[in-house]
């Protein structure tokens, strides 16, 4: 599956919080996070956890939901980035990074959807990568890229 040179991919990205972080929809603090993969591009930032999974697995109460660790981990990616990158180019004021949840599964995935996660097959990732519209300038996915490698 290969994207253009306008992507730039994070492969097992990490970042960790001196002063953890509070997330209030999961009652929880956050000292660190780890990340799969970060693919960003002027279309925002992906991330993306990748997962080989049977179909007793995906149905399986015990395994801990990946759609709640990819929420966790965009929290603490917004706060991070809010804290850390201001985009001013736009006339109208400060520019919003889109951050967008992707978890993409090897061969079977849920029949659900769900809130603010998207979950695609392996052989549909690109198109659905593809599918966002820039809104990033050059500069911008430069900023992005620099403060997160």
């Amino acid at each position: 599956m290969k994207l253009s040179d306008e992507y730039v991919l994070i492969n097992d990205f990490n970042l960790s919080f001196s002063n953890p972080i509070f997330y209030k929809k999961y009652n929880q603090r956050i000292k660190s996070i780890q990340i799969d993969h970060l693919l960003i591009s002027k279309a925002g930032i992906f991330i993306i956890e990748t997962k080989n999974w049977s179909k007793s697995s995906i149905n399986s109460l015990s395994l801990r939901s990946p759609v709640e660790q990819i929420e966790r981990a965009n929290f603490a990616l917004y706060v991070y980035l809010s804290e850390h990158i201001t985009l001013n180019e736009h006339h109208w004021g400060e520019q919003q990074i889109p951050i967008r949840n992707l978890i993409v599964m090897i061969n079977n995935k849920p029949k659900a959807n769900f809130k603010y996660v998207k979950i695609k097959l392996l052989k549909v990732m690109n198109d659905y990568i593809k599918y966002f519209e820039p809104v990033l300038t050059e500069n911008q996915l430069n900023i992005v890229v620099n403060e997160l490698i």
